[in-house]
């Protein structure tokens, strides 16, 4: 796992312009931010403003915050989708950036980063029973008590990319961490350095 810095600012982030930046020349970098994401009940806990009260039945898609949680009952992640700008075998290095947290974290947590099984999910149906199934970790990064996750080093699941779209889960080793999505104007950037 390579090692990445950390964020200190705990505001809130900034708005960030949904553009695609592109260097055609060789060794270029292009900035690319997410196209969809959710997040993803898998509780047994009963979720009042879920169908049947079923945690698992919840779309969250189109929510302005992010949750990942891990404790208890409850297992929650974030769910982010990606559209490739370039080919996967283009991709020198990669790297994902998520905006703030919404809240301070109180305590250190471990951000846990795997890739999703598939990227065929959509965002006003996708839930705890349909959601694709979480697979290989790519990156574990514990973040201080009032830090943000800075950028986190994910060139594996960009070179691996199918049909130049894939999507990655960010969760909680332990405990909770909630961010802005895309929907509130902040999505989650790639930023990619291209061979």
């Amino acid at each position: 796992m390579a090692s990445v810095g950390l964020a200190d600012d705990t505001s809130s982030a900034a708005s960030v312009s949904s553009d695609v930046s592109v260097d055609n020349a060789k060794g270029g970098k292009v900035d690319t931010p997410a196209v969809k994401d959710s997040t993803i009940y898998r509780s047994t806990v009963s979720c009042p403003d879920c169908p049947d009260r079923n945690c698992y039945k919840c779309t969250l898609g189109y929510n302005n915050t992010l949750l990942a949680n891990t404790g208890g009952l409850a297992y929650i992640s974030a769910l982010v989708g990606f559209d490739m700008p370039v080919k996967g075998s283009s991709v020198k290095s990669c790297t994902v950036q998520i905006p703030a947290f919404t809240t301070p974290l109180q305590s250190a947590i471990t951000v846990v980063i795997s890739k999703a099984a598939s990227s065929d999910w959509d965002e006003a149906t996708v839930d705890g029973e349909n959601a694709p199934a979480i697979g290989d970790q790519i990156a574990s990064v514990e973040v201080p008590a009032f830090n943000n996750l800075a950028a986190v080093d994910i060139t594996p699941a960009c070179q691996s990319a199918k049909n130049k779209k894939f999507s990655i889960y960010f969760n909680a080793q332990f405990g909770r961490f909630e961010f802005w999505s895309k929907d509130s104007g902040n999505p989650a950037i790639l930023h990619i350095t291209k061979k």
